[in-house]
């Protein structure tokens, strides 16, 4: 069985991460447009069940989309990391250091800022304006 080279490795992940990150400038503009469209909701006082229900329909499916795209960059992370220390490659090592980190992706810090930016979405979907 013949082995990957590091330069193989990281390459094949650079590749996961390319798309990963076009999926995340994705996430990043629809969770604007939601917060636009919270917005538009907070700030019409008038706005019918209709237009908040699906206002938080959509935020929650932004919410688990950014979520996914999240676990996704961290799976292609921790793979290719696993393989490249499995190799012996340097590299291997500092990117060990990128998945060990709290903020790094996928980690319990991003899930919550993905939590807290849903509820701060539906808060003022369905909070009244003073």
């Amino acid at each position: 069985e013949e082995k990957m080279t590091e330069y193989q490795l990281l390459n094949l992940m650079y590749q996961g991460f390319i798309q990963n990150g076009m999926f995340f400038v994705a996430m990043v503009l629809l969770t604007w447009l939601g917060f636009r469209m919270a917005r538009n909701v907070y700030e019409n006082p008038n706005t019918n069940m209709g237009g908040k229900v699906f206002t938080s329909i959509f935020c929650l499916f932004v919410g688990f989309f950014f979520y996914s795209t999240n676990q996704i960059g961290a799976g292609v992370l921790v793979s290719y990391t696993t393989q490249l220390v499995e190799i012996g490659a340097e590299s291997g090592n500092r990117l060990q250091a990128i998945i060990d980190s709290p903020g790094g992706p996928g980690s319990a810090m991003q899930t919550a800022f993905n939590i807290f930016i849903v509820i701060f979405q539906l808060a003022l979907v369905w909070g009244k304006k003073s």
